[in-house]
Formats: structure tokens, sequence, C-alpha cells
């Protein structure tokens, strides 16, 4: 039921989202994207890496700038097709596919690096996903995940004190919005599971109870004054970054 609905508003929003992620490429920003991605990912030269919601493919870009063998899977076919066009645009060969990220059609075992970014909270069933995820990544292989607590406010009374506080700032390039209407997403983020749950807490009880041999993670927060004139603070953005079990290893 939502799956649909969340598929039709990501197809009207790609036109407009890849304009901000090719803003993104040509700025400074990426120096920091990259660093991040370089930090996390596993000692080898050439990786076999998966983007999993790539939507215009930034991540999956620069990746394969890096030399990396990238794949990258997106359920939207217009996202697909900005993906391809600005990989062309760099010259660069990237494996892009349309595939659900809860039920993904690679064999076990088969990646190194995996990445993924502002894609978990429009899951409807985002312990299926991240199960898939560690069944595709090589022991060893690393799980790096970028996401936020993009509509916690309709839930949880402190973000939504944030969010109409002078603190809060509309991320969204109105002019890369292509007169999309956001209130659409909210309402289909309403029915979301992870909408209503504060993170990466969630992320971390998922990690944690699925024995995961190492997991690292940032958060980024915000400090707003709520209505009786105290002092809060809300995460709006982090990174987790998880190292599967090497069973192996650990037997001998």
């Amino acid at each position: 039921m939502e799956e649909n609905n969340i598929k039709t508003y990501w197809n009207l929003r790609a036109e407009g989202f890849s304009l901000s992620n090719q803003a993104q490429l040509q700025s400074d920003i990426t120096g920091d994207w990259n660093a991040i991605l370089q930090q996390y990912a596993p000692r080898k030269d050439k990786l076999k890496c998966l983007d999993i919601g790539c939507g215009p493919g930034f991540l999956a870009i620069l990746l394969a700038k890096m030399g990396h063998n990238v794949s990258a899977i997106d359920y939207t076919e217009n996202m697909l097709r900005h993906a391809e066009k600005n990989a062309k645009k760099d010259g660069l060969e990237i494996d892009f596919m349309k595939m659900d990220a809860q039920n993904l059609d690679f064999e076990g075992n088969y990646f190194d690096y995996i990445v993924s970014r502002n894609l978990t909270w429009n899951l409807e069933f985002p312990h299926q996903a991240y199960s898939e995820w560690l069944r595709v990544l090589k022991p060893s292989g690393r799980l790096l995940i970028f996401d936020g607590n993009h509509y916690l406010h309709c839930y949880n009374k402190l973000y939504q004190q944030y969010r109409n506080s002078n603190a809060y700032v509309d991320s969204h390039n109105k002019e890369h919005l292509k007169g999309i209407d956001t209130n659409r997403m909210e309402r289909i983020a309403m029915n979301l599971p992870l909408s209503k749950v504060e993170r990466p807490g969630w992320d971390l009880r998922f990690f944690d109870k699925a024995g995961e041999k190492k997991v690292m993670y940032e958060v980024e927060s915000s400090s707003f004054t709520d209505n009786n004139g105290e002092e809060q603070s809300v995460i709006n953005n982090f990174y987790i970054c998880v190292q599967k079990r090497d069973k192996d290893q650990e037997n001998v």
C-alpha cells in the first residue's frame, strides 16, 4: 500500500533530487563525504561495493571515482535514469539495477562494502532490510548507513518543538523541489515504522541483537530552547558503521 505511494513520490522528486546531488558533487562537501567513506571502508585496494537506495547516484559515484567496483540499486525508475546519466557525465562504469532494498537479488557474502544514504526511514520493513544487507555482506565486510530523524516530529513533542523553533532550518532547496509538495511525503511517513522511534537508538539495538562484530556511530545534534525556556537537544542526522562477524575466525 505505502510502497506505491513512496515510489510515486520519489519518481516525481527524481529530477530535483538529481540537481541537488549534482550541486553536491561539484562542491567542497565531497571532501567530507570522501573522508568518511574512506575512514570506514575495509582495508582493501579495490572493493566490491553496493549502494542501496542510490537515488541519483551520489555515493555510488564517489566510490567509483575512488576506483572501486560499484553496483547500485534503487526501486524508482526515474532515480535510476538520472543516476546513469550522472555517472556517464564522469565517464564512470557503475552497474545500476532496479531492486527492492528489502529483498535483494544478490547471493550471500558477496560485497565488501555496502553504503546507504537517507533510505532506511522510507522502508516499510526495516528489520527485513537490515537482515538482507547483512546477508549479502562478506564476513568482516562493512555496512555504512547515513540517515536521520526526519519525521519524528510527527510523533515526538520535543522534536515537534524543535521543528517549530527558530533553530530549525529546512534542508530542502526549494529551487530543486520543482514544485513538489513535501507535505505529501510527511503524510506517507506518518505510516512508516521508523518515523515513530528515535534513532540511531533503534538501529543500534537491532545490530546489537544481531551480534555483529563492531558497531561505530556518530550523531549530529541541534540545540534549541523549548516552550518552557529550557535548553534542549535533538538528533538530526547520524551515521552507523557495522562490521560483520567472521565466524570462521572466531572459531580459530
